[in-house]
C-alpha cells in the first residue's frame, strides 16, 4: 500500500504539480459525495424524529471548525508568501536576496516579529482552546437544542475539535509549500473515516452517539499524514513570513472572519428557524432548511476544499490587484447558474426519492436557492484574495456585513419563507462582495506598490 509520503514527496511545478491539483479535484469530489451519502444514511438510519439532534450536533462543530479554519488560511498565506520571498524592491542586490532565502530554508523567524512559529503547536494551542470552549459551553446545550449523550457527546466533541485544529495546521502546511497530491490524500482521508464510521453506526443501529463519532471521526487525518508523509513533516517545519506576535494577530483577524462564513454557511439554518414567522408552515420550515443545505452544497463544498489554493492563486497575482479576480468570479457564477439550471429540472424528484415526498419543493424553488449559493461562494473567493493581498480587516468588515445584511433581509424582507431564504442567501454576500472588491480596488489604486 503507498503511503502519502510517495504520493507527493516534494513540492513541485509544471507536469507533477498538475498532477497534484487533479489529485486534489478528485479528493474534494470525493468529500463532497461522502457528506451526501453521510446525510443520506443518517436520515435513513434516524428517521424524522432524531435527525434533526445528528444535523444540531453536526453543525455546531463544524461551525465550530469554521472558526478553526482561520489557522488554516493563515499558516496558508504565511508559508506560501515566505516561499516567494521578498516583494519587489524590498530586497537591494542579489546578496540580500540570497540570504534571505537561505534564512527561509533555515527557518529563521520573520524579523523583529516576536519569534519563530511552529504551526503544529499553534494548532494545538488554539485546538486546548477550543476544546476548553466546547466543556465551558456545555451547560447550555440542551437550551441549544445540543444533543449531550449523558456527557460523552461534549467529550467526543471537545477532543474532535482539538483534532480538527491540528488538521487545520497540517493542512495549511500542505497547501502553503503546493503539496497538493498529499492534501488530496489528507481530503479524502478526512472523508473516508467520517463514511465509514457512520456506515458502522447505521449497520450497528445506533441511533445516536455513533453518529456524534462519525462527525469527528476525520479528524484522526492530521495523526497518520504525520506518522506515514515524511513530507508532511517537512512542511509543518517550513519557516513563516510572520514572527509569533503577527501570526497570531492575522490569525486571530482570520478566525473572527471565519466565524463570520460559518454563521453565514453552517449557521444559516439556524437563523431560518429563529426568524421563522407565524405564517410559515411547519413542514416547509423543515423543507427550505433541508433544500438550503443540498442546494449549497455542490458549490460551497468543493469551493471550501479549494480555499488554500485559492489563496495561493491570489498570492501568485498580486501585480494583478482586483483584476486576479476575474476568472474566479466568472467560474463560481457559472457552475452556480449550471446548477440552478440542474435544480429546476431534477432536484423536486431526487429529494422526493432520496428523503421523501413531505421534503418536497417546487423546482423554481431550488432553483432560486442554487443561485443564491453564488453570492456566498463569491464572497468565500474575493474574501480569499483580501487574505492573500494581506488585508485581513477588509476581510473582516466584508463578511460580517454579509452576515449582518443577510439577517435584515431575513428579516424584513415579505413573502413565504422560501423566497425571504434565497434573497437573503444572494444579497446578503453580495454586499459583503462589494466591500471586498472596492476595497481592493481602493487600496490597489492608492498604493499600487504596496498592494503587491
Amino acid at each position: 500500500m503507498t503511503t502519502p509520503a510517495a504520493a507527493e514527496p516534494t513540492p513541485t511545478t509544471g507536469r507533477r504539480a498538475a498532477g497534484g491539483m487533479r489529485a486534489l479535484t478528485l479528493a474534494t469530489v470525493f468529500a463532497a459525495a461522502s457528506g451526501y451519502l453521510v446525510m443520506l444514511v443518517a436520515g435513513r438510519a434516524l428517521g424524522p424524529a432524531d435527525y434533526p439532534l445528528f444535523a444540531t450536533y453536526w453543525g455546531a462543530f463544524f461551525a465550530l471548525g469554521g472558526v478553526a479554519n482561520g489557522l488554516m488560511q493563515e499558516a496558508t498565506r504565511a508559508v506560501r508568501s515566505a516561499r516567494v520571498g521578498p516583494t519587489p524592491g524590498a530586497a537591494r542586490g542579489a546578496g540580500a536576496t540570497r540570504m534571505t532565502a537561505a534564512a527561509r530554508e533555515a527557518g529563521a523567524p520573520a524579523p523583529g516579529t516576536g519569534g519563530r512559529v511552529r504551526l503544529l503547536p499553534a494548532g494545538l494551542m488554539l485546538g486546548l482552546a477550543l476544546a476548553a470552549v466546547v466543556t465551558v459551553s456545555a451547560p447550555a446545550w440542551p437550551d441549544l437544542g445540543l444533543p449531550t449523550f449523558s456527557g460523552v457527546g461534549v467529550a467526543v466533541m471537545a477532543v474532535g475539535i482539538l483534532g480538527f485544529s491540528l488538521q487545520a495546521a497540517t493542512a495549511g502546511a500542505l497547501s502553503g509549500t503546493e503539496r497538493w497530491g498529499l492534501y488530496a490524500v489528507l481530503l479524502t482521508v478526512d472523508a473516508a473515516l467520517r463514511l465509514v464510521v457512520a456506515g458502522v453506526a447505521w449497520w450497528a443501529g445506533d441511533a445516536g452517539l455513533g453518529f456524534a463519532l462519525a462527525t469527528v471521526a476525520g479528524t484522526l487525518t492530521w495523526a497518520l499524514m504525520i506518522a506515514l508523509s515524511p513530507s508532511t513533516r517537512e512542511a509543518l517545519a517550513r519557516a513563516l513570513d510572520v514572527g509569533r506576535r503577527r501570526f497570531w494577530r492575522n490569525t486571530a483577524s482570520a478566525m473572527l472572519a471565519s466565524a463570520g462564513t460559518a454563521a453565514l454557511v453552517v449557521g444559516f439554518p439556524v437563523f431560518v428557524t429563529a426568524t421563522v414567522r407565524e405564517t410559515d408552515p411547519a413542514p416547509l420550515v423543515g423543507a427550505v432548511i433541508l433544500a438550503i443545505t443540498l442546494t449549497r452544497a455542490p458549490l460551497l463544498v468543493p469551493l471550501t476544499s479549494f480555499q488554500s489554493a485559492i489563496i495561493v492563486y491570489f498570492v501568485q497575482r498580486r501585480e494583478l490587484g482586483p483584476r486576479a479576480l476575474a476568472t474566479p468570479l466568472g467560474l463560481v457564477t457559472a457552475v452556480g447558474l449550471v446548477g440552478a439550471g440542474a435544480a429546476w429540472l431534477v432536484g423536486p424528484w431526487l429529494i422526493r426519492v432520496l428523503f421523501g415526498a413531505e421534503f418536497e419543493l417546487p423546482g423554481a424553488v431550488l432553483a432560486a436557492l442554487t443561485a443564491a449559493s453564488v453570492g456566498t461562494a463569491a464572497l468565500m473567493v474575493t474574501g480569499n484574495a483580501a487574505l492573500a493581498f494581506d488585508r485581513h480587516l477588509l476581510y473582516n468588515v466584508g463578511w460580517w456585513a454579509a452576515v449582518l445584511a443577510a439577517l435584515v433581509l431575513l428579516v424584513s424582507v415579505p413573502g413565504p419563507l422560501d423566497v425571504r431564504s434565497a434573497i437573503a442567501l444572494l444579497a446578503g454576500p453580495g454586499i459583503g462582495v462589494m466591500v471586498h472588491v472596492v476595497g481592493l480596488a481602493v487600496i490597489y489604486r492608492l498604493d499600487p506598490e504596496h498592494a503587491r
